[in-house]
């Protein structure tokens, strides 16, 4: 299958919503993926990080990646590693990802991640940082084929057991 990898726009939300929702109700076990309210996705499709789609041939949107820019918040991934203040600044999340179930197996996360990558490589933002449940193990070989590595296992999300992944771009 091809897919055209592009930045999300407005028009796009309510497809990466019904991919987000169909990925909350068929993952294996729910707490594998926290699906995101629809007013974070819209803050993050012009500002504040961005969106990528996945679009198959039909204009179906497929998939997508959240890319989120947590600056000096609380939230910050960063902050959880201990990582010093000044590198604070230079953290992206890679946030959330999924792929609608008939276009799993076409590697689209793997693709999504890479060009999220490739949009941020060379900017300020050169600390990439990620969550993935323990057992989520497609999630989790996706991030690791891609050089991230577990920097650390806690609770997130309200208790949610989580790897915390890292890369350095730099």
């Amino acid at each position: 299958m091809d897919f055209l990898i592009r930045k999300a726009g407005w028009d796009d939300v309510p497809g990466i919503m019904r991919v987000m929702e169909t990925a909350r109700d068929t993952v294996p076990r729910r707490e594998w993926f926290v699906a995101d309210e629809e007013p974070f996705v819209r803050e993050h499709i012009e500002g504040n990080g961005f969106v990528l789609a996945a679009q198959a041939e039909n204009g179906e949107i497929a998939g997508f990646f959240l890319i989120h820019i947590p600056g000096l918040t609380e939230k910050n991934l960063g902050r959880s590693l201990g990582l010093p203040a000044e590198e604070l600044p230079a953290v992206a999340h890679m946030d959330s990802a999924a792929v609608l179930p008939a276009y799993r197996g076409n590697g689209l996360q793997a693709r999504l991640l890479r060009e999220a990558e490739r949009r941020l490589a060379g900017g300020p933002y050169s600390i990439w940082m990620s969550t993935v449940h323990p057992d989520n193990r497609y999630s989790l070989a996706n991030m690791l084929a891609q050089g991230y590595r577990v920097a650390a296992t806690m609770k997130k999300y309200g208790g949610l057991d989580r790897h915390i992944l890292i890369k350095r771009y730099r």
